[in-house]
């Protein structure tokens, strides 16, 4: 996968691409550079059980919950999303996180509501091909730390409804 960030981290070492409502998560403006959190296995819920008369515990079935996942960032001031030159990396930079916060948290804040999001990510099988997963997300926030010449470093939450598609729907080849 080639780089679209040029950031002080190369993009094109991250484990895949995810996209979010259409807005790729790896641009001039901000990068995920460590996605393989969202292959983990999702969290269960449900416990084994105390019958009387029986020793130990019995086992009961789990079920797949929600999963949050959080995603290190870094951003940049230096372009907006398009490429298009800040001429304030400082202002860019605030400009860029609140625009990403904007089009992907905020409207969804308060309300159960879900984004579509695609994650690309290399097929195990075929080195030159890449496995494609869809399915919904809840960004619940960034929270940010900004540094000198126009950068911060970030962790973007997700919450993966039940269920998780990364493990429950079969991958779909990449053309």
């Amino acid at each position: 996968m080639a780089s679209l960030c040029p950031l002080p981290l190369d993009c094109s070492e991250t484990y895949g691409r995810l996209t979010i409502d259409t807005w790729s998560l790896h641009t001039g403006a901000w990068c995920a550079f460590d996605l393989s959190t969202l292959t983990d296995s999702p969290e269960f819920r449900g416990e084994n059980i105390l019958v009387e008369r029986l020793a130990g515990r019995v086992a009961r079935p789990m079920l797949t919950d929600e999963t949050t996942y959080t995603l290190p960032m870094l951003f940049s001031g230096a372009e907006d999303r398009t490429g298009t030159p800040w001429t304030s990396p400082a202002g860019g930079l605030l400009a860029n996180i609140r625009a990403l916060s904007d089009r992907i948290v905020e409207p969804l804040r308060d309300t159960d509501a879900t984004l579509p999001a695609t994650l690309e990510v290399p097929d195990p099988d075929d080195p030159d091909a890449d496995l494609t997963y869809v399915f919904d997300v809840q960004p619940l926030r960034i929270v940010k730390e900004l540094l000198p010449g126009g950068y911060a470093r970030g962790v973007l939450t997700l919450r993966v409804p039940v269920p998780d598609p990364l493990l429950d729907a079969p991958a779909v080849p990449s053309p």
